[in-house]
């Protein structure tokens, strides 16, 4: 909202007020009539005060007009979506497409996936990125995070060339569901057993070998 708007607001604002007061003054008894029209009409008595009348009338009739028919658009403050600039024109990233990329990034991280996630600029132009998560135990959280985070920055870079401030993980969840690619705690118990005995027999090995 611009300056001239915010004080076309404000003007109707206190005279909206004082004529809620005044009606509120005299209808409980506390003020009569006449105590409010006299002073209004000494004032209105004077050499000069039909041109200053007339001039605040004016005024305030050009405001009503001005609020009425020539209301200016409302400012972007980043709420639709990311605005770029340069010589040639605008670029506006819509906050689904940012969202979209930020979801097909999780995805690309093992044991996360995405609930939801939050763009918004500061009020220093500053990109910050909240995503909510649901993990695996399979995972180590600290290590998903981080993951994440250089994912995220890396690729609002290569794709929107955005800087990103922060990146905040928030774990809704974490669940039991295992992640391709990473053995599950008994496997992981098999596999050491299988190594341990492994090991035992090349030691044996080597003791005859040497024998």
């Amino acid at each position: 909202m611009k300056f001239l708007d915010k004080l076309v607001l404000k003007i109707f604002s206190i005279i909206i007020l004082a004529v809620t007061i005044a009606i509120v003054l005299v209808m409980t008894g506390i003020v009569s009539v006449e105590e409010i029209i006299n002073p209004v009409a000494s004032v209105l008595s004077g050499e000069n005060s039909l041109k200053i009348i007339i001039g605040v009338l004016a005024v305030l009739m050009l405001l009503a007009i001005k609020g009425l028919f020539f209301t200016s658009k409302p400012e972007s403050n980043g709420k639709e979506g990311i605005v770029l600039e340069n010589t040639s024109g605008k670029l506006v990233i819509s906050k689904e497409s940012l969202e979209n990329l930020i979801a097909s990034v999780t995805k690309e991280v093992p044991g996360a996936d995405t609930v939801a996630s939050k763009t918004i600029l500061d009020r220093n132009k500053n990109l910050i990125v909240y995503v909510t998560a649901i993990v695996s135990k399979d995972v180590m959280l600290k290590d998903v995070s981080n993951e994440l985070q250089r994912k995220i920055k890396d690729a609002m870079k290569r794709t929107a060339d955005l800087e990103v401030k922060e990146v905040n993980i928030k774990i809704k969840n974490i669940t039991s569901k295992k992640v391709k690619g990473l053995p599950s705690p008994v496997e992981d118990e098999e596999n050491k057993g299988t190594e341990e005995q492994e090991k035992e027999e090349n030691v044996e090995e080597n003791k005859l070998g040497e024998e």
